[in-house]
């Protein structure tokens, strides 16, 4: 469950009167990247509310993008609802037993300066 009050960040897919009445009506923040249309570029303002969602999705764009990399998990077949989270899942626990070295050697920089 969402709180109202909280921001909901997505990217520029979910850009749609439909998705900002949802938010509204339930008094979440909508924290969409606006979209560009056809013959009608963003506006300065836009793009400067792009750049700032854009600073705190970048952390979970980059979980994608390095899962698509090294897991070759562009897409997704639903076969069930407990088929894909059990995918997902395991995924996570594989992109972070991937990670984990170099966490721990970081983690450990600081104290051996």
């Amino acid at each position: 469950m969402i709180k109202p009050g909280a921001r909901i960040h997505a990217d520029k897919a979910y850009c749609s009167q439909k998705h900002s009445d949802a938010l509204k009506s339930r008094s979440i923040k909508n924290g969409i990247q606006d979209k560009a249309v056809k013959n009608k570029p963003l506006t300065r303002r836009q793009l400067q509310r792009n750049r700032l969602i854009a600073q705190s999705r970048y952390v979970v764009e980059r979980t994608f993008g390095s899962q698509v990399r090294w897991f070759g998990s562009k897409i997704l077949r639903y076969c069930g609802l407990a088929k894909a989270h059990t995918w997902h899942l395991l995924q996570a626990i594989a992109y972070n037993l991937k990670r984990l070295p170099k966490l721990y050697i970081d983690s450990l920089l600081p104290t051996l300066s």
